[in-house]
């Protein structure tokens, strides 16, 4: 596709991923080079123990375009992608998980919506990750629903603009930030563009965001994100700004 003139950080989070994070880093190199006019790469390692740290400075050193953000422990996915964002520099910041599960090309259905809108979201078309992952989704997404008044079917891969972040607060430890984020976005009068893409099914290790305590924490962020809602806006139980528009 054509070069479109933009600047583009892509934030891209791991913790024990090394089988897989070097192919992604180097696949978002590819992406930047072949799609924007200038890109980064801000990889988040979140603790790892098993090298993956390691292979993203190795990576740093070869090339200038990709900057490393080291957590002394794991702080949790939610924390990573703050790191990550605080540490974008370029006009518009997204995010790709150190897994591989969302590829690179993938980006390129964003690309032509930009610098034209703020914030363009996206939904699954399907994920290959089986039927386990097939209910927790369906659970969330009923809980979000009870819970902020909105099903938040939106994935984690997005795209805005990244002096949009000095307008909102984020404190999400979870992945209820890639709620957060948008939601509050909208709520400032964002209008987002919607595309759909596809995840793969791991290829490596496991899914980091499943466990029983993690499911704890993001229902706990939920309801501190409803409390907060409801307190900016008078005259609202549900946080009306939480709407989310879609074709």
């Amino acid at each position: 596709m054509e070069r479109r003139p933009i600047s583009l950080s892509v934030v891209i989070m791991a913790f024990n991923e090394r089988p897989a994070v070097e192919g992604q880093v180097r696949d978002a190199l590819a992406f930047l080079e072949r799609c924007v006019q200038r890109g980064e790469v801000v990889a988040v390692d979140d603790g790892s123990s098993d090298g993956t740290g390691e292979v993203l400075d190795a990576l740093a050193r070869e090339d200038p375009r990709v900057r490393v953000v080291h957590h002394p422990r794991n702080l949790g996915m939610g924390v990573a992608i703050r790191s990550g964002y605080s540490a974008a520099t370029l006009d518009f910041v997204t995010q790709l998980p150190g897994d591989g599960q969302v590829r690179p090309d993938t980006l390129e259905r964003f690309v032509p919506f930009l610098p034209d809108h703020d914030l363009v979201l996206s939904t699954y078309a399907r994920r290959g990750d089986g039927w386990v992952r097939f209910a927790v989704t369906r659970a969330y997404w009923a809980t979000a629903w009870l819970i902020l008044g909105n099903r938040c079917e939106f994935t984690g891969t997005m795209v805005f603009r990244r002096a949009l972040l000095d307008r909102i607060r984020i404190v999400s430890d979870t992945f209820m930030v890639n709620v957060e984020v948008p939601l509050k976005l909208m709520r400032l009068g964002v209008r987002p563009a919607w595309v759909t893409i596809e995840a793969a099914a791991r290829a490596h290790g496991r899914s980091k965001v499943l466990s029983a305590r993690e499911i704890v924490r993001v229902v706990r962020e939920m309801l501190a994100l409803r409390r907060e809602f409801v307190l900016t806006s008078p005259g609202s139980d549900r946080g009306s700004g939480a709407t989310v528009n879609r074709p």
